[in-house]
């Protein structure tokens, strides 16, 4: 059996396992950045069983403490097992650089151990076992014969079961650290949207609308402050206004207007790329400053790229919970009276236990059809508008569900922010959770009687 492979099978494994309930300690991560950095740290602990038999019994009469993490010693035999290891990935790099790589990362695994103790965190039995049986499936082999292959491979079974714990241990003090969610901008958003604008809109076509109010360079700060007023009061007055370039305000301002046609981003100013990248048809752009001057542009239209388009629904409903007896059956009656003429928003301020809409006559606003539970869903994206539905049973009760509206809504600057949010906030926890590696190396007692 191929140890690299099993070596990959354990990240994929601990990636694996790590995803269950929070009430396990352990919650689900999308952050790639992180959990790479949690892997560069924690893998020596398998690492380090990767020497041969033969090494190992010619180390033992010469091992000694080659370092004190605290209330714990790093032997000569890890670091050299490591090192050996860390020496067939990378043949170029001497040996006492190896041996400097290899007892700084056992440090630091001991380091996180440590403090995942500390704070209580424990790595059940259960857990262990199931990353233990998805390394063994992912070879291909019971858990029985990934036991006889790995004493085939020198591997001593539980030795093994506590390099899987220590590296679950790990990722649980990581998910726990960067539990708490940073800070990010609006500002942070747009400007990595902008950044990467040329890449996001290469393949999308914009119908574009110029107005120029002229600021060469050369003129002096007042002179550019007033233009640039005299640029804002103009674009102020075309907000919300069907007309642009026909507007009478350009000759108030002395500004000229052109219609620029369809046009790729190869074909655009980078400060009009930049503005792109944050607009939705119809929109006019914050004023763009370049060599020409102040422009203001409107986008009439684009064609091509990616987009997310989502159905939305205008919903309303009443909630007859489970524990009421006879729910579906009130329920039926109430449907009868809705059709006999009677007010549906009446009787769901009256009857509906969902308090939050029935205050609001049942309504619960227009949303996509998939933030509910998958029967409700179901029955908001195939009623007909305006028909009711039959009772209708999810995990809160008996539903009576009327469709008002069904909208089609381009998503597709919301779901580019979103990712943009995500990434920077993998960058943001990734970079805290460094500094705060860092500060645990610190603030420990570490005394190293290695000579490197």
């Amino acid at each position: 059996m191929d140890m690299m492979i099993i070596n990959n099978n354990i990240d994929d494994a601990i990636k694996a396992t790590v995803q269950k309930p929070a009430k396990r300690l352990i919650m689900r991560s999308k952050s790639t950045l992180a959990f790479a950095l949690m892997l560069i740290m924690t893998s020596v602990l398998f690492q380090s069983l990767l020497s041969t038999n033969a090494h190992a019994a010619s180390d033992a009469p010469l091992d000694r403490i080659a370092a004190v993490v605290n209330s714990d010693v790093i032997m000569l035999s890890e670091v050299r097992a490591l090192a050996n290891r860390l020496k067939k990935a990378n043949p170029e790099v001497d040996d006492r650089t190896l041996i400097k790589e290899a007892l700084d990362k056992l440090v630091m695994t001991r380091l996180q151990v440590q403090k995942a103790k500390e704070s209580g965190i424990k790595i059940d039995d259960n857990l262990v076992n199931e990353a233990v049986e998805s390394i063994a499936r992912q070879n291909k082999l019971n858990l029985e014969q990934f036991r006889i292959a790995l004493a085939k491979e020198g591997f001593d079974y539980k030795t093994f079961r506590q390099t899987i714990r220590e590296k679950l241990l790990l990722e649980a003090l990581r998910k726990r650290q960067q539990g708490r969610r940073s800070v990010i901008t609006e500002q942070e958003v747009d400007d990595l949207i902008k950044s990467e604008s040329y890449q996001l809109n290469k393949d999308v076509q914009y119908h574009l609308q110029d107005i120029l109010l002229p600021a060469p360079n050369g003129l002096s700060v007042a002179q550019f402050n007033a233009a640039y007023k005299q640029a804002g009061r103009l674009r102020q007055q075309l907000l919300g206004k069907q007309q642009f370039l026909e507007s009478k305000a350009l000759k108030k301002y002395r500004a000229s207007g052109k219609d620029l046609g369809w046009r790729g981003v190869n074909n655009l100013k980078p400060a009009f790329v930049r503005a792109l990248s944050l607009m939705q048809v119809g929109e006019i752009s914050p004023l763009i400053r370049d060599s020409q001057g102040l422009h203001i542009l409107k986008l009439v239209d684009k064609k091509g790229g990616q987009k997310k388009i989502t159905q939305q629904a205008h919903v309303r409903h009443i909630l007859i919970p489970d524990s009421e007896p006879n729910a579906r059956i009130k329920l039926l009656q109430l449907r009868q009276k809705i059709l006999a003429g009677a007010d549906f928003a009446s009787l769901a301020k009256q009857f509906s236990s969902d308090k939050g809409s029935a205050a609001k006559g049942g309504d619960l606003g227009t949303v996509n059809p998939d933030v509910f539970v998958p029967p409700f869903a179901h029955a908001v994206k195939t009623l007909p508008i305006n028909t009711l539905s039959q009772p209708i049973k999810t995990r809160f009760g008996w539903h009576l569900v009327q469709v008002l509206e069904r909208t089609t809504s381009d998503q597709t600057r919301d779901a580019l922010k979103a990712q943009a949010q995500n990434l920077i906030s993998a960058k943001k926890q990734s970079d805290q959770y460094k500094l705060w590696l860092q500060g645990l190396r610190d603030n420990a007692y570490i005394d190293v009687r290695l000579s490197i």
